[in-house]
């Protein structure tokens, strides 16, 4: 198993976010993704990083980017409820 900082779906949404189409590279890499189901669809945890600074509103339209970008590559999104490490 491997674990990446970013993924391609996530550069997808990125794209999206600022208006920027796909380049051939990460259409390619996207249909490959798709077709040969090589990412696990449930890790079950996030965390937050440094990477991005944008607005609350913003935050909140690049969430709902990134749940469309993941569920039109076929993963199923699972919502967890804020909670307690216990």
């Amino acid at each position: 198993m491997q674990f990446y900082d970013r993924s391609p779906v996530c550069k997808a949404a990125l794209s999206i976010h600022l208006g920027y189409p796909f380049s051939a590279a990460l259409s390619r890499e996207l249909e490959r993704i798709k077709a040969e189901a090589i990412y696990e669809r449930h890790l079950g945890f996030i965390k937050p990083g440094d990477a991005r600074r944008i607005s609350f509103d913003q935050a909140l339209r690049f969430e709902r980017i990134h749940e469309e970008t993941y569920q039109s590559l076929g993963f199923d999104l699972i919502s967890v409820k804020p909670g307690n490490l216990d």
